[in-house]
């Protein structure tokens, strides 16, 4: 996810477009509660007249949401008259720079949510809730996943992409009779999927064989995407970010812990991957050239591809590994990027942008777009995408449940004011120290330095305003229901 950040699943293809008419609506009470929650947003927007909407996204998750916003288009006139075509990793500057010109340009954004307090605060976007009781529309998302697009008591967000990290590792290695006997008779316990880092890391060790072209590790460390791995060791080690009065407390027994984890990594890492992304790591993954890892759910489509994948059922797939470094066993995930529609406060359109947003949300319209074969870049993140046939086939079911299991404990990064420069400044002390550059030793020491800086030039009070929310978001349980 670099600058040239092809995305992750800008890899991924094969298969036949699933349409519109192909979709086969959920039987029961389901099904009823999603038509009916069609018609009601339906009613809501109709009223409002017939609009060509403007909107920021890029076309590779737009191209599966367009059958959808045709239909709302036919049924209320509202429909997308022009995009931006823009990467969501460029999209969030270019939406601070609408939101400090208050620009009407853009009707709709689909965006990170994690810029949701720093677009919010700038006064960018428009609140949803009021939208979303007209049309008695609940966003229906696994677990406390709905939470992620909320700030200061306001829904900002509808999302269309999941994108939940998960738990790889290679099946055909662990379930290997030799390596099991191999494994038991070195480390005095039984080859199984890991619980721990520490697990993790001692299974990476045991398969790493550089000269067969097979690394332990297959997760990123490059400045863009390195604190997306960092926060899930931070956060399992029971730590959180700042304290009651918004003071960096990272450099505690659990920072030191993360950091220790993250870079411990590099011995069991590709030598080159140190400024990798996403377009170089993913198709490692897919031809089985990593032992273990954790990595954006859309890779389980990847894997599972019988058109074109080499690793068919070669995966298991599950919860990301915990710690007990807090003295009790904690597993925290992490969405980051998450893909959502923002609506533009400065907009005369805002009301149909908002109707639309919800319809792409809803159950029967979000279905076919996480289930797309050709256009794979949403993943799946309803409730009931975790029961729907088209849903499944692509992530198989052990793969569903790992999305499941791994959302009951998803983590955000930052989720203040001030994200990108926060993330920045961590992406750049921990890859440094990955390449060698800076001492372990001073990693958090700098960061904390540099994030002070930033929560001065943000303000204390804004900042303390905010943190409500970004803990609203933090995992209720140490682990997901078994």
């Amino acid at each position: 996810m670099s600058s040239d950040r092809t995305s992750r699943r800008a890899l991924m293809g094969g298969g036949m477009a699933l349409t519109m008419a192909s979709f086969v609506p959920f039987k029961g009470i389901r099904q009823a509660f999603a038509a009916e929650e069609d018609d009601r947003i339906v009613a809501a927007a109709k009223p409002l007249g017939a609009a060509d909407l403007r909107g920021m996204i890029w076309s590779p998750y737009y191209v599966p949401m367009q059958p959808a916003m045709q239909e709302f288009k036919q049924l209320t006139g509202i429909g997308v008259g022009s995009i931006q075509d823009i990467s969501i990793f460029d999209a969030p500057q270019r939406a601070m720079a609408e939101a400090l010109s208050r620009s009407p340009q853009f009707d709709f954004f689909h965006i990170d949510s994690n810029m949701i307090p720093s677009l919010a605060s700038a006064g960018l976007l428009e609140p949803l809730d009021d939208y979303m009781k007209k049309a008695n529309f609940k966003i229906d998302a696994v677990g406390d996943y709905a939470t992620f697009m909320t700030y200061r008591g306001n829904t900002y967000g509808v999302i269309t992409d999941g994108n939940v990290h998960i738990e790889y590792v290679r099946k055909d290695l662990i379930d290997d009779p030799d390596n099991q006997k191999r494994f038991e008779d070195k480390h005095g316990k039984k080859l199984a999927f890991p619980q721990t880092w520490e697990d993790e890391f001692q299974i990476q060790q045991f398969f790493h064989s550089p000269d067969k072209d097979l690394y332990g590790s297959g997760g990123l460390r490059n400045r863009a995407n390195g604190p997306t791995w960092w926060y899930m060791m931070f956060y399992s080690a029971g730590g959180f970010p700042f304290d009651e009065d918004v003071n960096p407390t990272i450099a505690t027994d659990a920072g030191e812990y993360a950091v220790e984890t993250y870079l411990q990594e590099k011995k069991v890492a590709h030598p080159e991957s140190a400024g990798w992304g996403t377009p170089q790591m993913i198709p490692r993954i897919n031809s089985g050239k990593v032992v273990a890892c954790q990595y954006w759910d859309g890779t389980a489509r990847l894997n599972e591809n019988k058109e074109k994948s080499p690793t068919v059922g070669k995966w298991l797939y599950g919860l990301v590994p915990g710690s007990d470094k807090s003295g009790r066993r904690m597993h925290r995930s992490i969405s980051s990027p998450l893909a959502a529609v923002l609506v533009n406060k400065y907009s005369p359109r805002r009301a149909q942008a908002a109707y639309l947003a919800l319809w792409w949300a809803t159950l029967k319209n979000s279905t076919p777009i996480v289930s797309d074969k050709v256009n794979t870049f949403h993943d799946a993140w309803h409730k009931g995408h975790m029961t729907a046939p088209t849903v499944v086939e692509n992530y198989t079911p052990a793969g569903i449940k790992a999305i499941e299991q791994n959302m009951e404990v998803v983590s955000p990064p930052i989720y203040l004011t001030g994200y990108l420069e926060f993330q920045d400044v961590l992406g750049k002390n921990l890859s440094e120290a990955y390449i060698g550059q800076l001492p372990a030793k001073d990693v958090l020491k700098r960061t904390t330095e540099e994030w002070n800086a930033i929560i001065n030039r943000i303000g204390k009070r804004k900042l303390k305003d905010e943190l409500a929310s970004y803990k609203a978001l933090m995992p209720k349980k140490d682990k997901p229901a078994a």
